[in-house]
């Protein structure tokens, strides 16, 4: 049996794992997705076997922030969401070995300090929830161009 034989098992079982604990929190599976979430883990099991140790690249050799923003440029041109496996990567990565000079922290994350969600327009809407109703004081409408 090859490995891709032997490790198919092993995924479904590892999707069917993700689903439970979601589930288990009394969230529906539509939101989150598990599939996405090994894609991620495969492919950063690849990079290591392609490239070594995250932590002897991030920080010091390259910036997964950049790495973010180039892969989701690549998505927006390519439509390929693969990208968007790259970017939640680099995103991981950076949470792992943060680049920024002041430091990075788990601090709190609340809709007052949230930047918000970008409308399908375009706009970006803070503190409502998906029917427009206010989640937390005011609705502040931000155009893209005004961030």
């Amino acid at each position: 049996m090859t490995d891709t034989a032997k490790a198919a098992p092993m995924r479904e079982e590892l999707i069917r794992a993700i689903n439970n604990y979601v589930t288990a929190a009394g969230v529906p599976k539509t939101e989150f997705d598990a599939d996405f979430a090994v894609k991620m883990m495969s492919a950063m099991m690849v990079s290591f076997h392609k490239y070594g140790r995250v932590a002897q690249a991030y920080p010091l050799k390259f910036s997964a922030s950049d790495d973010v923003r180039a892969r989701m440029a690549k998505y927006r041109a390519t439509g390929n969401k693969h990208y968007l496996v790259d970017a939640a990567n680099f995103a991981m990565i950076e949470a792992m070995h943060p680049g920024r000079k002041e430091g990075a922290e788990w601090a709190g994350n609340d809709a007052a300090d949230s930047p918000g969600r970008t409308t399908a327009s375009g706009h970006r809407l803070v503190q409502e929830d998906n029917d427009g109703n206010r989640i937390m004081g005011e609705t502040i409408l931000h155009h893209p161009g005004d961030l």
